[in-house]
């Protein structure tokens, strides 16, 4: 019973802990840097969160005089542009203040990010405030984004028709949309996501312009209420700059409003598509990665990057503890160099529209992944050369932190140079070597349905996802073959069987064809119904040279060094780890000298 209770008195104080680590980070929130009143008087960096709110309203009050003359209609939308741009008293300059305000929110917003990183704003205790000035810069490029439409200009129509398409690429994630039916298909996440921005099936129509100026009011004009709300019960200062530096951002508005009129374009024109396609400058750079790769795996990406900027503080904070020295924090600074650079160069090349689809990607991965390995052992130098054994004792939690980037790059290596040297995509690969680790429980069965898969379909074949394997080998490739229909009635046979000791996991799965094939018979009949065997022979054949002379492919050279680069910073991470480990032992070892020393010493 004492030991039942201390575990759960053990239970009830880690939820203790976890819950003052998140209150303490809820109260350290900072929406506009409100807490860094004081530093906005005389620091301009600090001044970005009044600044973006400031700009806010000027946007809102603008966009509400706009919305008195804007008909949100396909065939009057960009007449009535066209009315407030020439016949409304001051109504270009109205739509110019709208529209760079807009940008000028942007640009605040990536600045406070920026800054965040490199003046440890996140520190101590508040990571959370990155993720809250990342929410708010997400919000300004989408509402941007969503006024962009309304223009319903020949640019703005074609952007927006690429950039809607690339939700749907999420229904080929694993385990999402038509990936593995019927337990998900019903979800169909990135395509009902398209259907809700858009409507109509996912073209671009009244629905699309009416729910897009549905989203532009809604993701401002809700923000700002809580936002007010949040201020209200806080009893904070909204704006904490004076009125000399609030009429000069203003007035910086209006003079690029004369100076550079907003573009209006010509009207949009779904029978031309434009070349190249481009859309607002915020969204270029993500034009150009969707160009360079899969753009299943540029979605991927996509969503990635948000997820990368949240967790990068917590990272910080377990590598270099309260320090903010943005030079004693190199793995930030080189990320930070990176996400900075790769945006840029980005959105350059896609103006230029230069993107070598073959040549390009190496070099970019390459450069991506040495600035953060860069990053890395800039980090473990200075824990190599310290002096205080006490600071070396407190970078083993860092080295972890590192270690287990590092890892994940080293995975990804091992994983890329399968994907490079077959051209099978994860799905392919996951499969294959899925079905490896179950190729012992099958026994001589598994060999047999190799074969005669091998026989069965031709040498290239692809297969979706969804697909019952030999259905599929009936209707397309047995009436091809030599026996094709003796062999078909062979692979039944062993899809048949239940003879392996992990049958009963698979019998449990509800299969892609509920009412033609409710239930598996098994692990055999599992791996062949969802192609497994299929993704396995294409991949060893590939990787042997057994069918196609054409496999395995050379991978590029400048590949290779990011995919070694992460190895070699594993390594040099876990020797670091044990040194800081030994150097933890030495200090409790001093520690528990001192006490004894002090013990002997009250004893005499």
């Amino acid at each position: 019973m004492p030991s039942s209770a201390a575990n759960n008195e053990g239970f009830w104080g880690s939820l203790a802990k976890i819950g003052d680590w998140v209150s303490t980070r809820l109260k350290n929130i900072d929406l506009f840097d409100e807490h860094y009143q004081e530093e906005a008087k005389t620091n301009p960096f600090y001044a970005l969160g009044p600044i973006f709110y400031l700009i806010w309203f000027v946007v809102m009050a603008t966009g509400l005089v706009l919305i008195a003359w804007y008909v949100p209609s396909k065939a009057s939308a960009f007449d009535s542009i066209l009315y407030i741009q020439n016949q409304v008293p001051f109504g270009n300059i109205i739509r110019g203040v709208h529209k760079y305000g807009a940008d000028a929110m942007i640009i605040a917003a990536t600045m406070r990010v920026f800054r965040m990183f490199i003046m440890a704003d996140y520190k101590p205790g508040k990571e959370f405030n990155v993720a809250i000035g990342l929410v708010m810069l997400l919000l300004a490029m989408y509402s941007g984004l969503s006024g962009y439409l309304l223009i319903w200009n020949q640019r703005a129509f074609w952007a927006t028709k690429v950039f809607a398409t690339f939700p749907t690429y999420m229904d080929q994630f694993p385990f999402m949309g038509d990936y593995y039916m019927p337990l998900v298909k019903s979800l169909h996440l990135g395509w009902n996501t398209a259907e809700v921005l858009l409507g109509a099936g996912g073209a671009i129509t009244q629905e699309t312009i009416t729910r897009f100026f549905s989203l532009h009011l809604a993701f401002s004009l809700i923000p700002l209420i809580l936002v007010e709300i949040y201020f209200y019960n806080n009893s904070y200062k909204r704006i904490p700059i004076n009125w000399i530096k609030r009429n000069i951002v203003m007035l910086m508005l209006v003079v690029v409003a004369i100076v550079l009129p907003a573009a209006l374009g010509r009207r949009s024109d779904p029978d031309v598509t434009p070349l190249p396609i481009l859309s607002d400058w915020y969204f270029l750079g993500l034009y150009q990665m969707y160009k360079y790769l899969e753009p299943v795996v540029a979605t991927e990406i996509t969503l990635l990057i948000p997820i990368s900027v949240v967790l990068i503080p917590f990272f910080d904070s377990w590598i270099t503890g309260s320090e903010k020295n943005i030079m004693k924090r190199p793995l930030v600074l080189m990320t930070t160099i990176m996400g900075g650079l790769v945006w840029i160069v980005f959105s350059l090349l896609i103006i230029a529209n230069i993107a070598n689809i073959h040549d390009d990607p190496p070099w970019w991965r390459s450069s991506m992944y040495l600035l953060v390995n860069a990053g890395i052992i800039w980090q473990l130098y200075f824990i190599w050369t310290s002096s205080d054994i006490k600071e070396k004792a407190k970078g083993a939690a860092g080295c972890l932190t590192m270690g287990f980037i590092a890892l994940i790059q080293t995975i990804w290596a091992v994983w890329y140079w399968f994907m490079a040297k077959t051209e099978l995509f994860l799905s392919p690969l996951l499969h294959g070597y899925t079905y490896y680790f179950c190729k012992p429980f099958l026994g001589s069965a598994g060999g047999e349905a190799e074969e005669l898969v091998r026989k069965l379909v031709p040498k290239g074949a692809q297969m979706p996802y969804n697909i019952d394997l030999i259905p599929a080998i009936k209707e397309r490739w047995m009436g091809k073959v030599d026996g094709g229909e003796a062999l078909v009635a062979q692979l039944q046979t062993i899809s048949d069987k239940t003879t392996s000791p992990i049958d009963f996991i698979f019998q449990l799965i509800p299969t892609f064809t509920p009412d033609t094939h409710p239930t598996y018979n098994g692990c055999m009949d599992f791996v062949l119904s969802n192609k497994w065997v299929f993704d396995y022979v294409t991949l060893t054949d590939r990787l042997t040279k057994g069918v196609e002379a054409d496999y395995p492919l050379p991978i590029p050279f400048v590949d290779w060094w990011w995919m070694i680069a992460g190895a070699v910073c594993l390594v040099l991470c876990a020797v670091t780890y044990f040194q800081c480990k030994g150097a933890q032992a030495e200090v409790e070892a001093q520690a528990k000298a001192k006490a004894a020393e002090k013990a002997a010493a009250a004893a005499k």
